[in-house]
């Protein structure tokens, strides 16, 4: 069964995202990954078979031990359609990002849930 980690990283470099939104399978390595970039665009990565070393993903926890990272878990809704829109246009739009910033700091927002 999948989880789905969505991180917002705090960082000042153009070319790196700030958002990071992970579907992990049972044993905690990467299936699915969209990076979100300041200027919108959205990188949609289907990991099995390409160049990233295989590493089991932290739990969330761990990762806000971080200074940099926010990260929670939330539901395969918000997943699948952040992976629709970002695999059909290579973009998000203000309103997307808005929505996983949103559940990324509102554990009440209505995307948030697992």
């Amino acid at each position: 069964m999948s989880q789905y980690i969505l991180s917002e990283w705090r960082n000042d470099d153009p070319e790196n995202p700030f958002i990071v939104f992970v579907q992990i399978d049972s044993e905690r390595y990467a299936e699915r990954i969209i990076d979100v970039f300041r200027d919108g665009r959205a990188d949609a990565i289907v990991c099995e078979g390409n160049f990233y070393e295989p590493v089991p993903a932290p739990e969330v926890e761990t990762i806000n031990e971080a200074e940099e990272f926010t990260a929670c878990y939330v539901g395969a809704s918000l997943f699948e359609t952040t992976w629709q829109e970002a695999t059909s246009t290579r973009r998000l739009s203000p309103t997307s990002i808005n929505n996983l910033t949103q559940a990324l700091h509102n554990p009440d927002h209505p995307t948030q849930g697992a």
